[in-house]
């Protein structure tokens, strides 16, 4: 069997889709085709079925995932087992962030990291929280950088850098005079949130169960899915939002929004942790990385 239709067949299994794997693979739609073809007669058995434009595995396909896509991940820790051997560390290093450190730390970090190993290609997505921790206990990707952590005994949570939790409102003529909201008067005031998953509200709503209140006790006008919707929902006089210092620094130095005390709470902060998978074996980009992670400086 040909290693690189395993690949293929694995690229197309996790993309659901003939064309994302294309566009992933940098192969046309009609090569990704011919090799499932060629894998399915390989098998004597169909590995997709075709739904219209979405394709679902078979029975026979989660079966060939199951082992293929660990063959896939021993060719490459052989590969990159090798290069570090030689003095060579190369390849694609894949990791999932949620939206703060996705955003504004690791991209800065990323850029130094390259400078000491200019041959490793490092390739992130940003998610929720939730979502970054559900794709790496699914061994989708070996590292993945959250904004909080869970009770789950196969991962490991490394706490990686702090954040600053603050109640911003825009800069307006309602806004100018006040400094400090009790949590009574927050509750009467257009709140804005993020969604369920993200690691800003699990925070948020953790503290505020602390201090006898719940999410619903407020009045939330509306749920948006990041940071910069967020953001520009402040600055057209929407509301008001919870969010990280980090995100809002340039346009609180610009006079577009401000902090707003909550007088329960003197400090609201959350730690950015480093999520790992204890039952996968990392590979020497990873560990490389972690390596760099952990002893680099944080912006």
């Amino acid at each position: 069997m040909d290693l690189r239709l395993l690949e293929v067949f694995c690229c197309v299994y996790e993309e659901r889709s003939f064309s994302r794997a294309a566009q992933r693979l940098h192969l046309t739609q009609p090569t990704i085709s011919g090799h499932i073809k060629s894998l399915e007669e390989y098998f004597g058995t169909p590995l997709f079925d075709r739904l219209g434009r979405e394709i679902k595995p078979t029975r026979a396909g989660e079966l060939l995932y199951e082992h293929g896509h660990q063959i896939i991940d021993m060719k490459r820790r052989t590969i990159e087992g090798m290069h570090r051997f030689l003095g060579r560390l190369e390849g694609d290093l894949h990791l999932s962030t949620s939206t703060i450190p996705g955003e504004y730390l690791l991209p800065s970090m990323i850029g130094r990291f390259r400078k000491r190993y200019p041959h490793i290609r490092v390739a992130m997505t940003i998610s929720d929280t939730q979502a970054v921790i559900a794709q790496v206990e699914r061994g989708d990707i070996e590292i993945g950088i959250v904004g909080a952590q869970v009770n789950n005994s196969a991962l490991r949570f490394r706490e990686f850098a702090t954040d600053r939790l603050i109640l911003v409102a825009p800069r307006t003529a309602r806004w100018d005079g006040i400094r400090v909201l009790s949590l009574d008067q927050l509750k009467r005031e257009p709140l804005l949130i993020r969604e369920p998953g993200s690691g800003t509200r699990i925070v948020f709503e953790r503290t505020l169960a602390q201090h006898g209140y719940q999410m619903d006790d407020f009045n939330i006008v509306a749920q948006l899915g990041s940071t910069t919707a967020i953001k520009e929902a402040i600055k057209a006089n929407v509301g008001l939002s919870i969010l990280s210092h980090l995100a809002v620094r340039t346009e609180m130095a610009a006079g577009l929004m401000k902090a707003i005390r909550i007088r329960e709470i003197k400090r609201l902060e959350r730690h950015f942790f480093i999520v790992t998978n204890l039952r996968r074996t990392r590979s020497p980009l990873s560990e490389a990385f972690l390596e760099f992670l952990t002893s680099s400086p944080h912006p």
